[in-house]
């Protein structure tokens, strides 16, 4: 009976068809692919629609390069039709395996609080604040206190 679920999900039959196909109601599938109850059913049907958005992409390149008819109107009719085979599959797919062929691109950023600044970045901004002085080629010089003593009074 599993084996029948992911065969059928692997061609792009919807959950509501294949409770129909199977005789058993739309919940009990959606229990099973969906629940936490049958994690190895779960899994076993996410990589069945992967399998599906694979191979709709795959027909995707496959519809997009199909020659075109001689006649102008017939062309122009045959891509129209084609565009929406591959809009169409376009989105599905990205809904199946958002991350391969979704639209929208997710950025994670973790930020410790601390800031890094290269080696280089550093330079630039120790010379952009004038010239650099090696102090250590600089004389020294002794601080001393000036006694003032007076000799005649």
């Amino acid at each position: 009976m599993i084996e029948q679920l992911l065969d059928l999900a692997s061609i792009g039959t919807g959950r509501v068809e294949i409770a129909k196909e199977m005789g058993v109601s739309r919940m009990t599938i959606a229990r099973w692919v969906v629940g936490k109850e049958y994690p190895e059913i779960k899994e076993a049907y996410l990589d069945a629609k992967r399998a599906y958005a694979e191979d709709l992409a795959e027909r995707l390149v496959q519809e997009a390069s199909q020659p075109l008819h001689e006649d102008p109107k017939l062309a122009n009719a045959a891509v129209a039709r084609s565009r929406l085979i591959v809009e169409t599959s376009k989105w599905i797919a990205a809904r199946l395996l958002p991350k391969v062929y979704g639209d929208n691109l997710h950025i994670q950023h973790a930020h410790s609080g601390e800031i890094k600044i290269s080696p280089l970045a550093q330079l630039r901004q120790l010379e952009s604040k004038g010239p650099i002085v090696d102090i250590s080629k600089q004389p020294k010089v002794i601080e001393a206190e000036t006694v003032n003593e007076d000799k005649g009074e």
